[in-house]
């Protein structure tokens, strides 16, 4: 069997390189290799079930049983969601998603004995991915930063500013910003603590997908911007004022002190999730963004421009566009958002208005470099960090 893993692991490491020097040459994966990927995938996953038929026939003795394949399906299950979440959350583009989903499903083929292919292994290769991508982004950031300035001093005084202006961002509105401040608050501590009564009450399959708070996290922290305009809605604020004034009344005279450790575990979360969305989201997007940003005028943009998270969070609160821009996914602007935005452009009264974007980032080596660490180590670097 050591050979069939060896000769996987060279198929794989080999296919991957070359996408990750595509990506990095030209910002783009092309199709051809995601589908020579998926083929080379078929063809050691065939192999190894003809072993294991083999096995289960006594031809052969070392052999793969067939639990393996009974966790392997859930796990590819698993990392299509999360690519898909990742492209619909306008994190990735396609090709980066569908090079993430078969750089998924080769793990367990390279290692069939891989920490948590029963649970959560792609969670695992994502934190992997994103702490690895996050280092270098915030030590290349430092860096350069310093050397750039004329004293490490005006660099952090910069970087002082910065922060600074993103907070007032956040808080601009007033009356307005407290109130959804405080909506915030009451609509996630809602989501943790349903989480956790499922968690604690329910038994069976329910809450086998409630078990995680990791993947609350995640599914929150990459849909924050889809989901978080869910909870504006009159019906959701409904439900959440009458799921509360039922909640405590009954937990008041009937487990109190148990209700009370929830609400305490749940605030814990929301603390926690609220500097995850903060420094993960907006001050790491900010940094990835900053040294990429290109101003483009009417007549420079095309098909496969990818705008700003800043440009395309004002256009998305435009109601000029009627939600045209409401999915801003990572491929870049299509002819139609290409058009309806050149027109807006035109029609601003400025000599020459411009629009935010940025240069595509090449993402696939942090993908490679996740898959790696997770074979290296079986383990997510989080727990090494530790």
């Amino acid at each position: 069997m050591k050979l069939f893993f060896a000769a996987n692991l060279v198929a794989f490491a080999v296919w991957a390189i070359s996408i990750v020097n595509i990506d990095l040459a030209v910002k783009k994966i092309p199709n051809a290799k995601v589908l020579l990927g998926g083929k080379l995938l078929l063809l050691a996953l065939g192999m190894l079930a003809v072993n294991s038929l083999l096995g289960w026939h006594g031809t052969v003795t070392d052999y793969l049983n067939w639990n393996f394949y009974r966790l392997w399906l859930p796990h590819l299950g698993l990392s299509v969601m999360a690519g898909l979440l990742l492209w619909y959350s306008e994190v990735w583009p396609a090709g980066d998603a569908k090079f993430f989903i078969l750089v998924s499903a080769w793990l367990p083929l390279i290692n069939p004995f891989i920490n948590n292919l029963d649970g959560y292994l792609f969670l695992s290769l994502l934190v992997n991915i994103f702490i690895s991508a996050s280092l270098f982004v915030v030590g290349n950031f430092l860096a350069s930063g310093i050397f750039s300035s004329a004293t490490p001093a005006d660099f952090f005084r910069e970087v002082g500013a910065d922060i600074k202006a993103v907070m007032v961002s956040l808080a601009e509105g007033g009356v307005k910003n407290r109130a959804a401040a405080a909506a915030y608050l009451a609509n996630l501590t809602l989501l943790f603590l349903l989480q956790q009564i499922v968690n604690l009450e329910s038994r069976g399959f329910l809450s086998r997908f409630f078990l995680s708070t990791d993947l609350l996290y995640f599914i929150l922290f990459f849909l924050w911007d889809k989901v978080g305009r869910l909870f504006k809605s009159n019906k959701w604020s409904y439900f959440t004022g009458a799921f509360y004034a039922v909640y405590f009344i009954a937990g008041y005279f009937f487990f109190y002190e148990h209700m009370a450790g929830l609400m305490a575990t749940a605030l814990v979360n929301v603390f926690k999730f609220s500097l995850l969305l903060f420094f993960g989201r907006t001050m790491l997007g900010f940094m990835m963004e900053k040294k990429d940003i290109v101003y483009l005028s009417a007549a420079e943009l095309e098909p496969g421009i990818i705008l700003s998270n800043k440009a395309a969070g004002i256009l998305k609160n435009n109601p000029a566009f009627e939600g045209a821009f409401d999915d801003c996914f990572k491929d870049g602007l299509d002819e139609e958002q290409v058009k309806k935005l050149k027109e807006w452009l035109e029609k601003l009264k400025a000599d020459v208005p411009k629009i935010e974007a940025v240069r595509g980032r090449p993402f696939a080596l942090w993908i490679f470099a996740g898959a790696c660490i997770t074979l290296l180590f079986d383990r997510n670097l989080s727990a090494l960090l530790k």
